[in-house]
């Protein structure tokens, strides 16, 4: 399936990672066809759903706290037939398994990022990345601290910044959507 526009999803009052951004972001996660990637803080689920067409061999672990949101990713699913997706119902990391986990995507954390990072270096290989999407800027330097803190290597932030057309009479005026974070790591030494 691939790339998927954000007028295909079943939508609601749930945070989605708008499709622009969820390109960039995916592409950072750097997914191979047989990754294992956990999605912290799923929303409606664009993320982990997208990413799980390019994993035709790999698995997608969701996790969520907001019932309204889970609700939405199993309507999500079912529409794309998405069978290589775990729904994993609670607050990370306290109600995630024991995972083997390659990839990590971060959409939100409830002010637990530390527990979460904790987490994927003891659940992932040694090549594995994380992507962390921040909105804040609080969240974009707490969350590089804590990537060097721990010994992340080839810390990356980028800013993404989206403006869409908008008919005024006959003309078009270009309107700003909220600048994103995409910020990437990868296991390793501290980052020089």
């Amino acid at each position: 399936m691939g790339h998927i526009r954000d007028r295909e999803f079943i939508r609601d009052k749930v945070p989605m990672t708008k499709e622009e951004v969820r390109a960039i972001s995916i592409a950072k996660l750097e997914l191979e066809r047989d990754t294992v990637l956990l999605d912290v803080g799923a929303g409606s689920g664009s993320i982990g759903i997208e990413a799980a067409t390019y994993m035709k061999s790999g698995h997608v672990y969701g996790i969520e706290v907001n019932p309204v949101a889970t609700d939405l990713i199993r309507r999500n699913l079912e529409k794309f037939q998405i069978e290589n997706y775990t729904l994993i119902e609670g607050r990370a990391p306290k109600s995630l398994p024991r995972l083997k986990l390659d990839r990590m995507f971060i959409g939100g954390s409830k002010g637990n990022l530390e527990g979460i990072l904790d987490y994927f270096l003891e659940n992932s290989s040694e090549d594995a990345k994380v992507v962390i999407n921040a909105i804040v800027l609080e969240t974009l330097t707490g969350a590089t601290e804590l990537l060097k803190e721990k010994g992340f290597c080839e810390i990356e932030t980028v800013l993404v910044n989206i403006a869409r057309n908008k008919k005024i009479g006959d003309m078009n005026m270009m309107m700003g959507e909220n600048p994103i974070y995409v910020i990437s790591a990868r296991r390793g030494e501290i980052n020089g």
